[in-house]
């Protein structure tokens, strides 16, 4: 049982945060200047332990400094463990642009909920995070930092943090690295996006270790963007 929560915390922050992909913990601050009203979809197979879950995540970028993500997931854990459903609301505000200041500073809120196997949905939260980007010189790579704060319904405030690493790759590849801790639980995680269309098609591919509860699990992740629609 405890593996499919976690997959469900991982995934969409009914016990955690969500994140900006390819990273599970991760938000960037790092505008992008062409994303003005415009629509992106992100989607994701993952498997920790015996646990298997699917996400698709749609967001609407108002101006490259604000944006509106909803994302649900759905997990099954294989091993007998039921299955969970669980979905988040996320409003992200930039107040710089990294291609002027070389670092970006935003906020990040974020509402979770999840329910299991058709019970009363649970674990309602709210989520306030600060996410800081910056450049590192000329290569195009980009590290991120992450602080936050979580308070589940009836419970104690969490807190979590988080550092992750981009560095762009021949072949329009993208490697990627985060390690992090939220919700009492702690992820390292690590992959390659590789960019089919350039900015607008991207595929990722991932490895994860998550630690929490007395137990740890390993998986993998698959997922798939559709970005400037």
């Amino acid at each position: 049982m405890k593996s499919i929560l976690f997959a469900a915390w991982l995934l969409v922050s009914a016990a955690c945060w969500a994140a900006d992909r390819p990273f599970l913990l991760t938000n960037s601050a790092a505008a992008e200047e062409d994303d003005d009203n415009a629509w992106s979809v992100e989607t994701a197979w993952t498997r920790i332990g015996s646990t298997r879950s699917i996400s698709v995540a749609p967001e609407y970028a108002f101006s490259p400094t604000d944006s509106l993500q909803f994302e649900m997931t759905r997990s099954k854990d294989r091993s007998g463990g039921g299955r969970v459903l669980a979905v988040e609301l996320e409003a992200k505000h930039l107040f710089n642009h990294i291609d002027r200041d070389g670092w970006g500073i935003g906020v990040v809120a974020a509402l979770g909920a999840a329910r299991q196997d058709g019970q009363h949905w649970r674990s309602d939260s709210l989520d306030l995070r600060l996410p800081v980007s910056w450049k590192l010189g000329e290569s195009g790579s980009v590290l991120h930092l992450n602080l936050g704060v979580e308070k589940p319904r009836g419970e104690r405030r969490l807190w979590g943090s988080s550092i992750a690493l981009e560095v762009p790759l021949p072949g329009r590849l993208t490697a990627f690295a985060e390690a992090g801790r939220g919700g009492g639980e702690r992820l390292v995680h690590g992959g390659a996006r590789w960019w089919l269309k350039r900015e607008k098609l991207a595929l990722d591919v991932s490895l994860l270790r998550l630690r929490g509860g007395g137990e740890r699990h390993s998986g993998a992740l698959i997922g798939v963007g559709w970005y400037d629609l």
